[in-house]
């Protein structure tokens, strides 16, 4: 018999969803600033309110995209508005017919709708990169240009996918320490023609999340240590059932044992 027992239902995430979307706008908004006469511009597609709770910053930085064959490199930004998760029943969101709907048993869904803009390069910077490469033939030996964007293009994206919750135990360690892993499924985007690109980036969006995103949300549920009143408790899920965590009935349940020590 379990200690504890925990559920949260898909649209009560999705309200903590939009809930965290204004009072930690640097969760859903990444920039990739521009540089303008030595000064940093975040450039944006739509603008980013102030989060109620003050000194919070609107952006989470990332590095400009560098443009191969030419020694620039492009700010960007890539803007989230729209993420909505579905657990098994789906009643949240609609899947597309590539992700073979409906949801499967013990499976979620999300759909997320994006604003990406990405800076164009102007006549007069790249006449000015093509002369410096032609005077200097180890150009690319240097740091690339951020692009001196005042603008950029922007477009909205809308992606979909389909993924399950994963108990194993943590590679490398001496004990058979529990992790909670998400697994990815499936991807598609919305839209994007010719069809050989959509999965072109349909399979960059896979590896990236597999790579790189998707190791950074492991739960180690033992190193997960409470102390309290002077004592310790060792938190671990409960053998013995047929899904722990649990996906189904429209909820995320989860049964805990709790050990003091």
């Amino acid at each position: 018999m379990a200690d504890v027992f925990g559920s949260i239902t898909d649209e009560a995430l999705n309200r903590i969803c939009g809930f965290t979307q204004v009072r930690a706008p640097f969760l859903f908004n990444y920039v990739a600033p521009s540089i303008v006469d030595g000064v940093e511009i975040w450039l944006t597609c739509y603008d980013v309110p102030d989060s109620p709770l003050g000194n919070v910053p609107k952006y989470t930085r990332l590095s400009t995209f560098p443009v191969p064959g030419i020694p620039v490199a492009l700010p960007y930004c890539v803007q989230i508005f729209d993420a909505n998760i579905d657990f098994h029943p789906s009643d949240q969101i609609t899947l597309p017919d590539e992700l073979s709907p409906p949801l499967k048993d013990q499976a979620f869904g999300l759909r997320v709708q994006c604003q990406f803009g990405v800076a164009c390069i102007p006549d007069d910077v790249a006449k000015l990169v093509a002369d410096s490469r032609f005077n200097n033939p180890n150009q690319d030996e240097r740091q690339p240009l951020v692009v001196p964007a005042k603008s950029l293009l922007c477009f909205v994206l809308t992606g979909f996918a389909t993924g399950r919750l994963v108990v194993g135990a943590a590679p490398g360690t001496p004990g058979p320490v529990e992790q909670i892993r998400v697994e990815v499924d499936g991807v598609e985007i919305v839209d994007i023609t010719p069809r050989g690109l959509e999965n072109a980036v349909e399979c960059y969006l896979i590896a990236v999340l597999k790579g790189y995103v998707l190791p950074t949300l492991v739960l180690g549920l033992q190193s997960l240590v409470i102390k309290s009143l002077g004592f310790a408790a060792t938190i671990q899920l409960t053998a013995g059932l047929p899904h722990n965590p649990a996906i189904e009935e429209n909820e995320l349940r989860v049964w805990l044992d709790v050990k003091v020590t």
